[in-house]
């Protein structure tokens, strides 16, 4: 833990029960919030850009 990485930092505020639950569900999966946010980030990212690309399939019509 704690060695070099490439990726980048995102600093975030959330309420205290949200950070209580975020902690309770990495913990439940063996994992740390940070890869737990990371990967709900990346996952409705990718839900915006099918959205997004679905719309401009329905624009070009």
């Amino acid at each position: 833990m704690g060695g070099k990485t490439d990726l980048e930092r995102v600093v975030a505020y959330v309420s205290p029960e949200l950070k209580q639950e975020l902690e309770e569900w990495a913990q439940t999966d063996e994992r740390s919030v940070s890869w737990l946010v990371a990967k709900l980030i990346d996952k409705s990212l990718q839900e915006r850009r099918k959205q997004r690309s679905a719309s401009e399939v329905v624009n070009m019509r």
